[in-house]
């Protein structure tokens, strides 16, 4: 006995002697205050933890976020993040990256594999996720960042492979059978090791938690983990779907609540005849439409329940292009509308005018009516600048993407009603706009309609070109990330710091996210919100969205995989033609000219792959049927999934 307290005392007196260096925080700034106590490596990880949450009765879930001061990252300018919009949650984001960090590195041939992602629910796997409740065991892979550069602070970042349940407690847990990056064991952090082991410590911090851990541990024993394996553990609670839905859905009813008493104002500034073969007429202006954000375009919210407030009106663009099928004496009018959503950084008025776009909207005989989607528009490119050097500005970004969302819904409203009349949309005196409405967008346009078509009371079919969800997971993924990167690098130079931005992002990504909407939009609607049917196309190895990020968003949406596939996917099930609603995966040529890696790195390079998958023939003729036959079906005959000529042959 007298052995293992002088073995105790010895660990002790290490483990005080580390835990000080928990005196700094991630970015180098003293403080002792607020660390989470069961790691000494890293002050503020691993994330998200129980230990930064506080009870709170009045919130849903019973709890709140509260991040202290001193404990997030730090820019080069010694500008540190403000904890205090992230303490209105009620619990950490359902679409969370996990991170956590080893001094000692971890090996990656150690980890759940990207390439095995079913074997991450098994009750061996390495890393764990487990739903507290249920003991179901979420899919994941893990890995380092592979942005860290030799003696840098690599960190370790597990990835859910489908949304987390809201309101939900979840354990994570590392075996020792993860290895350090040497190839030894990995070490359990000293703390760690205090309450794994029941080692008493004089440190108030680390027997505060005592308690709570002794509940953990007698968790995992009952499913099948025993105390002695485990490297790490720690415990979360996500938001309520209430909290992370419910700014979108109170800006939405709010404003559908004005526009029958004020009405929806609009002009058309331009209007051009017949501006080229395949439009019949192209009208550019500005509608009206209730906003949510000040004049620095941030959202106004109460400052007690952070809930978005109504200011007034203001004007946002529109882009109408009524297609030159009309003048057929086949077509019968009148015509279907099409929503459209631009691409990344772009905005409707250049996409619209693309020679694709207008030969696509002439093809389906639609009239096609855009507007930007401000937030991540053309427009919003400088305020992307400043939010990555200065993360306290990225809530710009998100909250216009809110605002953009409550535009769309309005502008769809416009469509339908006032629009119709307008003598602009009339043909021989028949009016051009029917009450037949539907959704298209690409990329970005992908990403905001996954969001749209689960709030829109109106639009019950779209097609999700491209798309991809769970921003924090796309970022350092895509290609079109390099045009931040290197700013954000230097803005922040440990890449640990960087990891923990990120992963932090997606409370702000997560009020406009489709992954937050993906449960909504086929299984269970919100208020407000009927069923819709959804179509996904996405190309295999596109290098601006990855497909790890569609694959996610196709999960938590529970839709089918239209048969057959080019790839096999875990946990998205196999269905053939007709669906209803399907997730398609097209393999094109350019799918194989360049891979994208399958760390957490930009592609070297764009593979084209993002922009071939909207050209095919056969997409376009999937669309097509789905739009009018309101079914999903297989236009590709291909035994080996999708193989087709180049589409860069084509003449849009």
């Amino acid at each position: 006995m007298r052995h293992v307290k002088m073995f105790g005392t010895f660990i002790l007196a290490v483990g005080l002697s580390l835990f000080i260096s928990c005196g700094k925080s991630s970015s180098g700034t003293p403080t002792m205050v607020g660390c989470n106590p069961i790691s000494v490596d890293s002050c503020f990880l691993p994330f998200p933890s129980f230990y930064y949450l506080v009870k709170d009765t009045s919130t849903a879930t019973g709890w709140r976020v509260n991040y202290p001061s001193g404990v997030l990252p730090v820019n080069n300018k010694g500008v540190p993040l403000d904890p205090s919009p992230f303490n209105h949650a009620d619990g950490f984001s359902p679409a969370s990256q996990i991170l956590a960090y080893f001094t000692e590195g971890v090996l990656p041939a150690s980890l759940p594999s990207i390439n095995d992602i079913g074997a991450s629910i098994s009750p061996t796997s390495p890393i764990q996720i487990i739903d507290f409740t249920t003991g179901t065991r979420v899919p994941l892979f893990a890995e380092v960042d592979a942005n860290a550069q030799p003696g840098q602070r690599q960190g370790l970042i597990i990835r859910p492979m489908v949304r987390l349940n809201t309101s939900t407690r979840y354990v994570v847990v590392i075996l020792n059978t993860v290895k350090a990056a040497n190839g030894t064991p990995l070490q359990a952090p000293v703390p760690f090791i205090y309450l794994r082991d029941k080692i008493a410590t004089s440190n108030p911090a680390v027997e505060g938690i005592r308690q709570h851990y002794e509940g953990l541990f007698s968790f995992l024993s009952a499913n099948g983990i025993s105390r002695s394996s485990i490297a790490l553990a720690w415990d979360f609670t996500t938001a309520s779907d209430s909290f992370i839905t419910g700014h979108l859905i109170s800006m939405r009813d709010q404003a559908l609540a004005m526009t029958p008493s004020v009405g929806i104002d609009y002009t058309f500034t331009t209007i051009t005849p017949s501006p080229d073969a395949y439009l019949y007429k192209e009208l550019i202006g500005t509608f009206s439409a209730p906003t949510f954000l000040d004049s620095n375009n941030y959202l106004v919210t109460d400052t007690t329940t952070g809930q978005p407030e109504y200011v007034g009106e203001a004007g946002y663009n529109i882009v109408v292009h009524i297609p030159a099928c009309i003048t057929q004496t086949t077509t019968k009018l009148p015509i279907p509308i099409m929503i459209f959503g631009h691409g990344l950084f772009g905005t409707a008025e250049s996409e619209m005018q693309s020679g694709f776009e207008e030969s696509f909207t002439n093809q389906l005989c639609m009239v096609q009516i855009g507007t930007d989607w401000i937030g991540l528009s053309t427009l919003d490119f400088p305020d992307a600048i400043l939010a990555v050097q200065d993360f306290n500005n990225f809530r710009k970004i998100t909250d216009r993407l809110q605002q953009a969302q409550v535009n769309v819904v309005v502008m769809t409203k416009l469509a339908l009603g006032a629009l119709r009349s307008d003598p602009n949309m009339q043909y021989k005196g028949n009016p051009i706009i029917g009450n037949k409405i539907y959704y298209y967008g690409d990329s970005d346009g992908g990403i905001q309609g996954g969001t749209f078509m689960g709030i829109d009371p109106d639009v019950i079919r779209g097609v999700l070109g491209v798309p991809g969800s769970t921003w924090s997971i796309m970022m350092q993924r895509s290609y079109d990330f390099g045009k931040l990167s290197s700013l954000f690098d230097t803005a922040y130079p440990d890449p640990l710091d960087r990891l923990i931005l990120i992963s932090l992002s997606q409370y702000f990504w997560d009020f406009s996210d489709p992954i937050s909407f993906a449960p909504h939009i086929l299984l269970n609607p919100l208020a407000g919100t009927p069923k819709k049917q959804i179509l996904i196309q996405a190309g295999l190895n596109d290098c601006q969205v990855p497909n790890l990020s569609t694959e996610v968003l196709a999960r938590t949406m529970g839709v089918t995989a239209l048969s057959p596939l080019p790839i096999s996917i875990f946990g998205i099930p196999l269905g053939n033609a007709p669906l209803a609603s399907a997730f398609t995966l097209w393999n094109v040529p350019d799918s194989s000219v360049y891979v994208p890696p399958t760390t957490n790195t930009m592609p070297a390079k764009d593979n084209n792959v993002h922009e071939d998958v909207r050209r095919l023939p056969e997409t376009i003729q999937q669309d097509a049927l789905f739009f009018t036959e309101g079914t999903v079906q297989q236009t590709c005959l291909a035994t080996n999934g999708c193989m087709y000529l180049s589409p860069t042959s084509l003449s849009y």
